[in-house]
């Protein structure tokens, strides 16, 4: 293909010198004697390279460069004068010009000029071309990518750059060890050693670092390149964030906890496989469960393994917003909608958008309140209290539940539209009493937690303390587990959790077989040893006799007489249940 050159010039022997160089026809050549039939050229015509007198009657020839440097970017541009007018001159390579050129000139010069300035256009495109491509790759991956030179200092970095790793444009041309020093220092060794192996191969890595208490794993790959256009060496850096994958991995591995739940049981197994399978579609869930058994932990590991991770979680409680502003909190309100409505506040809806709103005890809702979740659900818009105008919105709707929702529809309590849309899959948090062999793994997660937060060194339990919990049924479940081991935590002065460390209402409850009294004769009421043929009285349970000590404020005579034991056996069933009388004047149970 052909150049095209522009020549604006009103002399008669440059006009000809053109046509004596062009008689072969190399070029596509225009030519015109003025800056204003010039820049009509140029409006309808791209050039390669404009060859322009300095001054015409009209004006001046700078005209022409500011209007190409302007608009015309890839053209060159070569300036011509009769005079010596130095500081045009200057002005115009200051503005971008190729070159310029004194008369007269002689063809073989104009021919050689117009040769170089060809020739750097077409340099200078193929660089814009390369860098254009580059630009276009970069942006395309999500990995870091950065190219240093033969020193290490960057020259070119891509958005992910900016995010993974805080490189910035005033970044540019520094060394990466004075930028970014601690993944530097870690991955050192790995630039050296793509130097060492030279072009075409590829060196990997995979190095942890540590920054504000966070574990980052990051996958490393430096490689060497020639800069065709600097003809120098440079290093290739890709940077992959791997940190949710090898958590995953770890956690998959050992599926003793998983985004904070914990278990390494059959049911727990099944709970973890679910979640994953819930994760990687986008639709409504279900979370069922006792109250305690951790509906909500599931909800955001349901979150954080989903497409969505990256955006908001948000938690609502539906149980616990007062039902006159319940509304209001889940889908806002405009300025004005009810007394005291100061300024538009946005809803728990609207700061989910892109990411997961939990809604949790869905089954407390009011039917009104329930209608609008529905078509927040079927047309992705809501309205704001007191505002008509809908409102879209993109998020995943996940919800839990500890009643019988499909009672409740059959009571009318409960929306049954609502309840399929919910129910698209149901996810069944199993109760603490079904999965029981995991009370050792969630002993020692709750004890690292309580040291943690108390500054305390409690290393385990006791074989009867152990005992006592593997026996109990837990209605609670795993908040109650919770509860007890915090307080059992706090009081105990000791790094071995003792019976007595333990809430005294759980003690009544449970007794382990080693702190069971021994067989005694039976007794009829007050005591004595019943005579032949008398029936045995039924004996008190844990709760009763807890409950007349502190009636009878810890006098043994009195409570024993209401209980109808002789004061020996209350004190062995005192000692039992590790119960001793507290001294004057706190008259409370307290722990031995």
């Amino acid at each position: 293909m052909k150049h095209r050159l522009l020549i604006v010039d009103n002399d008669i022997n440059i006009v000809k010198l053109f046509a004596n160089i062009n008689i072969s026809g190399k070029y596509d050549i225009d030519i015109t004697d003025s800056v204003k039939d010039g820049l009509n050229c140029l409006r309808k015509n791209h050039y390669d390279l404009v060859v322009a007198e300095l001054s015409l009657a009209d004006g001046s020839g700078l005209q022409l460069l500011s209007e190409i440097k302007a608009s015309h970017t890839a053209t060159q541009v070569v300036m011509m004068t009769d005079n010596a007018d130095i500081q045009s001159l200057q002005t115009s390579l200051r503005e971008g010009a190729f070159d310029y050129l004194f008369k007269p000139v002689t063809a073989a010069i104009i021919t050689r000029t117009i040769h170089h300035a060809l020739q750097y256009g077409s340099l200078r495109a193929e660089r814009e071309m390369v860098t254009n491509r580059l630009q276009a790759v970069f942006r395309g991956v999500d990995d870091a990518i950065i190219a240093m030179d033969d020193e290490l200092r960057i020259v070119q970095f891509n958005e992910a750059a900016s995010k993974l790793l805080g490189i910035i444009p005033s970044h540019m041309n520094q060394r990466l060890r004075e930028k970014i020093p601690t993944i530097f220092s870690s991955i050192e060794p790995l630039l050296y050693q793509a130097v060492a192996q030279g072009t075409g191969k590829r060196v990997v890595c995979l190095v942890t670092i540590s920054e504000n208490n966070v574990d980052r794993t990051l996958n490393c790959t430096a490689s060497l390149f020639n800069d065709p256009l600097s003809g120098r060496p440079g290093v290739i850096l890709v940077v992959r964030d791997e940190s949710r994958l090898a958590r995953l991995e770890r956690e998959c591995k050992t599926r003793k906890g998983w985004h904070g739940l914990i278990g390494e049981s059959r049911p727990m197994q099944d709970v973890y496989e679910l979640i994953e399978r819930l994760a990687e579609v986008d639709s409504t869930a279900l979370i069922t469960g006792e109250t305690g058994t951790g509906k909500e932990l599931a909800a955001r590991a349901l979150h954080e393994t989903g497409c969505r991770h990256r955006h908001p979680f948000v938690v609502v409680n539906c149980s616990a917003l007062p039902e006159g502003l319940i509304e209001s909190e889940l889908f806002g309100h405009v300025r004005g909608a009810f007394t005291n409505a100061v300024r538009d506040k946005p809803g728990r809806f609207k700061l989910a958008d892109k990411g997961s709103i939990f809604l949790d005890e869905i089954g407390d809702l009011k039917q009104e309140t329930q209608v609008k979740i529905l078509r927040v659900l079927q047309e992705k818009s809501f309205e704001m209290v007191g505002d008509h105008r809908p409102i879209p919105v993109d998020v995943r709707v996940i919800t839990a539940t500890h009643r019988n929702l499909l009672e409740r529809v059959r009571e009318g309590q409960f929306r049954e539209d609502l309840y399929y849309r919910l129910k698209v899959v149901e996810l069944r948090m199993p109760p603490l009493r079904e999965h029981k062999s995991d009370l050792p793994l969630l002993i020692e997660h709750f004890l690292a937690k309580f040291n943690g937060r108390f500054n305390r060194e409690i290393r385990g339990v006791t074989a009867e303390v152990l005992e006592a919990i593997m026996d109990y049924n837990w209605p609670g479940n795993v908040r109650e587990l919770e509860h007890l081991l915090e307080h059992a935590v706090v009081v105990a002065p000791q790094p071995i959790l003792t019976w007595s460390n333990l809430p005294p209402e759980f003690r009544v409850r449970v007794i382990p077989p080693s702190r069971m009294p021994a067989p005694q004769p039976a007794t009829g009421q007050g005591g004595r040893p019943l005579k032949s043929g008398e029936p045995a009285g039924e004996g008190p349970d844990g709760e009763s006799i807890l409950k007349v000590l502190e009636e009878s404020h810890w006098k043994i005579k009195l409570a024993a007489d209401k209980l109808g034991l002789s004061r020996s056996t209350l004190w062995r069933r005192m000692k039992a249940m590790g119960l001793h009388a507290p001294s004057a004047p706190d008259r409370r149970a307290r722990k031995p």
